[in-house]
């Protein structure tokens, strides 16, 4: 894999440091930076440079080439001579490191003049390939993780789109549902005003026909047309309010549900969003299924309750369509510190113990030419993880399922979980140790 220019000099930068060639140091500092490094990055380099040059000190001293002075420090007794030559000798590794050749041919001549032996210099010209070599493939190793990276954060963007996408699907399938649900129980109130309305525009007229036909007033009242049309009228006021009233009530729901004219993160009843969805539900639910509430005693909840709405919306069809016949559905509420525990119980069928560790998954099946998504669970799911909650599910065959909604107060409020990241140059350090075994 090529280095860019960047990558170079930060291989230069770090080896400079660490052998302590200074005007080496100063030359690749102007120009890393004018490759564009940023800090953390020359200073990342570095690091890695010393970890690396500390590991080659003990692969030299294992190789018995301690006599060279660059497996542990020079000790300051005097020995004048001896510390200029293994200066010489670091400034000849140092200059092959970072591929400068006019200091590395001034350094050279300069330990031969110190009587450097060519066996002693050949030993430094090795250790320091050796450390450049190490320096490239770890550069190299961050280069390709940082390539796999960027690749891993694509396909994370890409599978979040997609996610999204499936999110909006189902939202729009739970829609329809909605709108049919809505429509199916609005049917029943309107036909019922619209029968009142005909029976008062009916008598209406008979009453007015019978006004122009009497001389009196009392006259009209003594009409037979006009007292059963004033009953008809009398009679239908209570039934067309009823009507209105119930249309009201499911216009109010369908709006409280959705919540479309209102902020999305709010702080919420659940107790009101559980009536809200039951509401919706009643056309499904009447007359074959009975509903237990048992509500505690629960404090309201920062959430998006658009979303919270639409995972009640799925857990009680749900439960609605394990009850093959009749049965009953119990919503409970509890409060666990700061917690809040919601629990939708059905008597239904139930669900092998097999199917329960996969529900959360998406499914598809296929119908004619038609491939249907099952992904009620699986959105609920992350809502409710995005919720920072968790969803349960407990079910025996012939016995019912159970499923446990827990929710936080807030879930702004709890931490989150940091990685702790370790550093490259520990792997670094860690993989010449290896070598040097």
């Amino acid at each position: 894999m090529a280095l860019t220019t960047k990558e170079k000099e930060l291989v230069n930068i770090g080896a400079s440091v660490a052998t302590g060639c200074k005007p080496c140091t100063d030359y690749h500092f102007e120009k890393v930076r004018g490759a564009g490094a940023s800090d953390e990055e020359i200073e990342q380099a570095i690091s890695d440079a010393l970890a690396v040059r500390d590991s080659a000190r003990e692969i030299m001293q294992s190789h018995g080439l301690s006599h060279l002075g660059i497996a542990k420090p020079v000790e300051e007794s005097g020995r004048a001579c001896e510390t200029t030559r293994i200066r010489e000798l670091v400034a000849v590794g140092a200059a092959l490191a970072v591929n400068c050749t006019t200091n590395l041919e001034k350094h050279l001549t300069a330990a031969r003049t110190l009587g450097i032996t060519e066996d002693e210099i050949r030993s430094v010209l090795d250790a320091a390939l050796f450390i450049k070599g190490e320096a490239a493939y770890y550069v190299g190793q961050i280069v390709e993780l940082t390539e796999r990276n960027i690749r891993l954060q694509e396909l994370l963007e890409e599978l979040r789109r997609t996610q999204a996408q499936l999110v909006q699907s189902e939202k729009m399938a739970a829609l329809g549902k909605l709108v049919a649900a809505v429509v199916h129980e609005m049917n029943t109130p309107l036909g019922t005003l619209n029968g009142t309305v005909d029976v008062s525009m009916r008598s209406i007229t008979h009453i007015l026909d019978v006004l122009e036909k009497s001389r009196t007033l009392e006259e009209a009242k003594q009409s037979k047309q006009f007292q059963d049309s004033a009953r008809a009228l009398r009679s239908i006021t209570p039934v067309s309010q009823a009507a209105s009233n119930r249309i009201s009530r499911i216009m109010d729901s369908l709006k409280s549900f959705t919540r479309l004219d209102q902020a999305p993160l709010q702080t919420v009843d659940l107790h009101e969003a559980l009536e809200t969805t039951l509401t919706l539900m009643e056309h499904i639910l009447r007359d074959r299924i009975r509903v237990e509430k048992k509500y505690s005693d629960i404090p309201q909840v920062v959430c998006y309750p658009g979303e919270l709405n639409q995972v009640w919306m799925n857990l009680l069809s749900n439960a609605s369509q394990a009850i093959e016949e009749n049965g009953t559905i119990a919503v409970r509420t509890v409060a666990e510190g700061e917690d809040v525990r919601v629990e939708i119980a059905d008597t239904g069928v139930g669900i092998p113990r097999e199917r329960i560790y996969h529900l959360f998954d998406p499914r598809f099946s296929s119908r004619g030419e038609r491939v249907k998504a099952g992904m009620g669970l699986f959105i609920s799911y992350n809502i409710v993880r995005k919720h920072g909650g968790e969803i349960k599910i407990e079910s025996e065959l012939g016995r019912g399922t159970t499923v446990t909604v827990i929710l936080p107060r807030d879930f702004r409020q709890r931490p989150a979980v940091k990685e702790k990241k370790a550093r490259t140059s520990e792997g670094a350090a860690d993989r010449c140790r290896r070598l040097s075994g």
